[in-house]
């Protein structure tokens, strides 16, 4: 039998609110501690409810990522969480810390008015983050109804299908739909090579290098089919964007090597990136060449994979078929465009191609 009630999809909604209560709580007792500074009682109970507050935010804080780690967030939720992430490591940590503090107040250090009004002072900081934390997680319950239902409208998406569905109706490939506010989508059809050639900016080889055409295939139909040659290409579309989330529906099944989605692309050698080679995924960054990777997963795949980078506000995700597979944090790069690396050899099959910056 759950422990989690029917309206909550994970049981962060609920253990949150134990932290906020005691802190605050802890925070009116140490004023009144300080006006009767006598009284030992109210001093080391202050200093319980400070432990107790700290050990439910830690609950809270791990309930917490262990709830974003399993959904798909949306792209205009992800930047929301990362911020209440962050707000979250920060009350949690320092109430961690200053429980410890609080204790010495009791229990080590002379008992000095002073010692007991820095303390308090220091507390008053952790509520501020504590607030900025709840202000946040509100946010996303009350605005997207993040952790108290699940969220199935996307009108971005909504949109997207509807602009694909009129695109692949054309006898020939309009080429990358522009979804406004930087937004793109592309489903390859009949011509599919042209755009390739033209819409996309080549950094390293040339489209001639990936051998493109278009193939059938017995799930999706007509699909771009690319064929590298033990070569190595870097190609790139849309404008500089921060905050990104990009998908590629792709299937490796007969291609050796490394395929990978680029994000915030600077040049050859510089980008975020989610890559996937061998049923091993990997999320990370190259700067200046030197890579370094944030996370790195082994995931038996196989057939059309939906593959799902989202960057931006320090944070990274990796999504396979809509599962959270990695996950990372970083200073962000300058703002850049989508881009995907491929090398190896043998084919690889893509379907469609969809970016969504983030404002």
């Amino acid at each position: 039998m759950s422990l989690t009630p029917d309206w909550a999809p994970n049981i962060h909604p609920i253990v949150v609110h134990f932290p906020i209560a005691l802190l605050i709580v802890a925070v009116a007792v140490d004023l009144v501690s300080l006006l009767w500074r006598r009284n030992i009682s109210i001093r080391n109970t202050v200093s319980l409810l400070y432990c107790v507050g700290a050990a439910s935010g830690i609950l809270a804080y791990f309930t917490g990522e262990s709830a974003a780690d399993a959904m798909l967030l949306p792209a205009e939720v992800a930047p929301l969480v990362g911020e209440h992430h962050d707000w979250a490591s920060r009350a949690t940590w320092f109430f961690v810390f200053f429980a410890s503090l609080r204790l010495a107040v009791s229990f080590i250090l002379p008992q000095k008015t002073w010692i007991q009004t820095v303390s308090f002072l220091l507390a008053l900081s952790g509520i501020f983050m504590l607030y900025e934390t709840a202000e946040h997680g509100a946010l996303l319950v009350y605005r997207h109804g993040l952790g108290v239902q699940t969220i199935t409208t996307d009108t971005f998406q909504e949109e997207a299908d509807n602009r694909v569905a009129a695109a692949i109706s054309s006898p020939r490939d309009q080429g990358i739909v522009d979804l406004e506010n930087d937004s793109w989508v592309w489903h390859p059809v009949v011509g599919a090579e042209s755009v390739l050639d033209n819409e996309f900016t080549w950094l390293d080889g040339t489209v001639s290098d990936l051998i493109p055409g278009m193939v059938h295939d017995e799930e999706k139909g007509p699909v771009l089919g690319l064929s590298p040659q033990e070569t190595s290409v870097i190609f790139v579309a849309g404008s500089n964007v921060a905050s990104s989330e990009a998908e590629v529906s792709i299937n490796l099944d007969h291609f050796d090597g490394e395929f990978r989605i680029l994000l915030h692309v600077q040049n050859s050698e510089t980008f975020d990136f989610f890559s996937a080679t061998k049923n091993v995924f990997q999320l990370g960054r190259v700067n200046a060449g030197v890579e370094t990777i944030f996370e790195e997963k082994e995931l038996l795949e196989s057939g059309w994979l939906e593959l799902q980078i989202f960057g931006g506000e320090g944070h990274f995700r990796g999504y396979v078929n809509g599962e959270l597979i990695t996950h990372g944090h970083a200073d962000d790069l300058e703002p850049g465009p989508f881009g995907m690396k491929i090398q190896g050899k043998g084919r690889l099959l893509v379907d469609q191609i969809q970016v969504q910056s983030i404002n």
